[in-house]
């Protein structure tokens, strides 16, 4: 039998990699090159503030899911 923890790691990690493939495909498209060339700082605190919002989002909805 799967435990419940179990089963909520497994759709985390999931969550975790979709979102990952997304976004690269994403980048991709856009011909987006992560150097530290094509950003400016503004630029780079904005993408920052983007990844802790998407893991802050993510960490809540885990939260949730496992009430």
């Amino acid at each position: 039998m799967v435990d419940r923890n179990d089963m909520q790691d497994e759709i985390s990690k999931l969550s975790q990699t979709s979102t990952n493939l997304l976004l690269d495909n994403l980048l991709r498209k856009h011909n987006v090159k992560l150097s530290n060339d094509n950003f400016t700082n503004e630029q780079k605190s904005q993408l920052k503030k983007l990844v802790l919002d998407l893991q802050e989002s993510f960490q809540k909805l885990q939260k949730q899911e496992k009430k």
